[in-house]
């Protein structure tokens, strides 16, 4: 090994004692390097990136050293079959996502992630629940699964298949609440053009949108809800808890933050004044760059791509086209998916709300399969604080 500049992707997980998927891990997260192969279809793993990974999982400081970064874009801390993000590409049970949003429903991209093969989670009656008035969206879906936590008994069946259902009932409180329009059995980006006015290719917009970011891996609205569901919480708490989670603006929250840069271009004579006014304030541009991809976000780079092809003559879509390549100039940096679902908002004429609906809703789905792998686990997610306070002192009276 010592002689050889790479090693093939079967040889460095061999080395490092690990599964090709914590490879392609580690690989995502900019621990290990990789570059195509001279064939172009394979990839090929620095050996020195390799010898140092394999020299960290032994020495008591190395760990620690591990340890103290893992819960921050460190190496995975724990193990998951859904979502493996390799080498630029995003795949949900081995299924490439890209190709799922152009072909795939919504509603069999969750059965996909739920693994229900064969079965239809959705298959059931509604539940009997009012929509709560004088509420706005986050609030009132919020409430719809406090109430359902409350009453619905099935919530309580954390099998596998329980699970799922719960999931299925989960995603029609989220999408009513989110709309604003009585529990419906329609799929969910019907429903949604139906609340937002939209045509055929708005729905069609919506429901790629909303198989793009159902699951994402381990991101901290992910990891909220595993927290939870190891505490064997109903997946109505734990759904709860990752809408909390995604509503902050380091995760889902940017697309409000999105939102406003993209109407701060509007008076602008050209996009790119509005990106060079905000980088000589000092400001980020929001929507831009992602640590897990070292270019464009797949996920961004298909639905905008949907969006030319369908609404290329939209306003809204040349700002959009424009800003990309005034950040892509100034920051080398591509769109990510937050940028991505605000354009979406703007180019169709939705509220401004709508971008975090979609996020909310579509998320999920990723959200109940990863509750449903953490029930499956008798461990409670409980790390250990590394304690850097004062030394204990000697027993005396506070004054």
């Amino acid at each position: 090994m010592a002689s050889r500049l790479y090693l093939t992707a079967r040889e460095a997980a061999a080395e490092l004692n690990v599964s090709r998927a914590t490879l392609y891990a580690y690989v995502s997260r900019g621990l290990v390097s990789s570059e195509p192969s001279e064939n172009g279809r394979s990839r090929l793993y620095r050996a020195e990136d390799i010898r140092k990974m394999r020299a960290r999982k032994t020495p008591y400081q190395a760990r620690d050293s591990i340890a103290r970064h893992s819960l921050s874009f460190g190496a995975p801390v724990l193990d998951s079959a859904i979502t493996l993000i390799a080498d630029g590409d995003v795949y949900y049970r081995g299924r490439d996502a890209i190709e799922l949003a152009r072909n795939a429903r919504f509603e069999q991209v969750a059965a996909l992630l739920w693994q229900q093969d064969g079965a239809d989670p959705f298959d059931q009656p509604l539940l009997d629940i009012d929509l709560p008035t004088g509420l706005a969206p986050v609030p009132r879906a919020m409430s719809l699964l406090s109430i359902a936590g409350e009453r619905d008994l099935k919530g309580l069946n954390l099998s596998g298949r329980g699970i799922a259902e719960t999931g299925a009932r989960i995603v029609r409180l989220l999408t009513s609440g989110f709309s604003g329009h009585p529990l419906s059995s329609d799929p969910v980006h019907t429903q949604l053009a139906r609340a937002w006015h939209l045509n055929d290719i708005g729905a069609d917009l919506i429901r790629m949108a909303l198989i793009l970011v159902a699951d994402h891996e381990l991101n901290t609205s992910a990891f909220t809800v595993r927290c939870i569901a190891s505490t064997r919480a109903t997946p109505y708490a734990a759904i709860s808890g990752g809408i909390c989670a995604l509503q902050g603006p380091r995760h889902g929250g940017l697309t409000s933050q999105v939102l406003a840069f993209l109407n701060e271009t509007v008076g602008a004579a050209d996009p790119a004044d509005a990106v060079m006014a905000r980088l000589k304030r000092g400001e980020t541009i929001p929507g831009f760059g992602h640590l897990l991809y070292d270019g464009i976000d797949p996920r961004a780079a298909a639905l905008l791509a949907a969006m030319e092809r369908t609404l290329g003559d939209s306003p809204s879509v040349e700002i959009a086209r424009k800003i990309v390549c005034a950040a892509k100039e100034a920051l080398g940096l591509g769109p990510n998916i937050d940028f991505a679902l605000a354009t979406l908002a703007r180019a169709l004429s939705l509220p401004d709300e709508s971008s975090f609906s979609v996020f909310a809703i579509g998320r999920s789905a990723g959200w109940i399969a990863h509750a449903q792998e953490q029930y499956r686990l008798p461990e409670l997610i409980r790390p250990r604080a590394r304690y850097v306070g004062e030394e204990p002192q000697p027993a005396t009276a506070l004054d």
